[in-house]
């Protein structure tokens, strides 16, 4: 018996079919995925805190959740609320003379604040303030002392610089910077020149 032989051209349509499911699926997918990311947090600024709709109100608020007896619990969580979610901490730190400059994530420096003051009291107060702001952005340079307990005399004075950003709903930090008396650094020049206190 003779068979002939018909070649099947079904093998390269149900190719074609299959590869426009795979990209129509992706699509709804990729758009479910941006839908739940949007419905998460639409903000750029985080999710919604009083303490951050309004400048005056933002850099008081971070020196209060700072501030403490030894080993008293913070709020840290609003510490991370009134930081943007990708905003950097840069201290500077006087060792001998030299200069240590540190880049951290707001965890980090909730951790190193954990440290630091575990078994120190630590208080923070802001003395002078300046606060520049364009549009949606603002720069606040805040002179500030520290203390081991609110009726002790400060130990240590320095200066905050503040980026602010405006999301249309609240104010964030994007960056802050801080430079201190500490390790021997003479900054109260610097200070009285800034705000004009000499």
């Amino acid at each position: 018996m003779l068979y002939s032989f018909k070649p099947c051209l079904c093998a390269p349509k149900l190719a074609i079919v299959l590869a426009l499911l795979v990209m129509i699926l992706n699509l709804f997918v990729w758009q479910e995925v941006q839908a739940a990311v949007a419905l998460e947090e639409p903000h750029f600024c985080g999710p919604y805190r009083s303490e951050a709709e309004t400048l005056p109100n933002i850099v008081p608020a971070l020196y209060n959740v700072v501030s403490g007896a030894p080993g008293e619990e913070r709020n840290w969580q609003l510490l991370h609320d009134l930081f943007a979610p990708t905003a950097t901490i840069t201290p500077l730190f006087h060792r001998e003379g030299r200069l240590d400059i540190s880049v951290l994530t707001a965890s980090e420096f909730v951790e190193l604040n954990k440290l630091l003051f575990k078994d120190v009291g630590f208080y923070e107060t802001e003395t002078h303030n300046q606060t520049k702001q364009v549009g949606h952005m603002a720069t606040v340079i805040s002179a500030y002392e520290s203390r081991e307990a609110p009726d002790k005399p400060a130990y240590s004075r320095g200066i905050n610089t503040f980026q602010l950003v405006n999301d249309g709903r609240r104010w964030c930090v994007i960056s802050v910077t801080w430079d201190s008396d500490k390790g021997g650094h003479d900054i109260a020049g610097s200070i009285a020149e800034v705000f004009g206190t000499e």
